[in-house]
């Protein structure tokens, strides 16, 4: 559970998670799943490898690999479709991001 979600918790009951009985946690599992989620909409991504690079959030044509930010692998839309490269362009199931429509030689249609 995010941050966000235990503090909620916390305002809403006056209590941390851990420290809720099994009533009021099944109580603010209800109210979390009566929050609208967001869309999930298609969205390339590519694999270099066997490993799944998603579209950054922030970073318009940083494509970021599993990991944290210290450990992970990041490429540019550039590095990944540069002649040669053996990365595969697929589409996945994402939150959209403001910048994919961008990337050429992916589409719905």
């Amino acid at each position: 559970m995010s941050i966000a979600r235990a503090n909620e918790a916390k305002r809403i009951y006056g209590k941390d998670i851990a420290d809720m009985t099994f009533d009021e946690l099944k109580k603010f599992r209800a109210w979390l799943a009566r929050e609208p989620k967001a869309e999930l909409v298609p969205q390339p991504m590519f694999y270099l490898h066997g490993i799944p690079y998603l579209p950054s959030y922030n970073d318009k044509h940083k494509w970021v690999g599993p990991g944290t930010p210290d450990t992970r692998l990041e490429y540019t839309t550039t590095e990944l479709l540069e002649p040669g490269s053996v990365a595969r362009l697929s589409v996945k199931m994402l939150w959209r991001r403001s910048w994919t429509e961008e990337v050429s030689g992916w589409s719905m249609a």
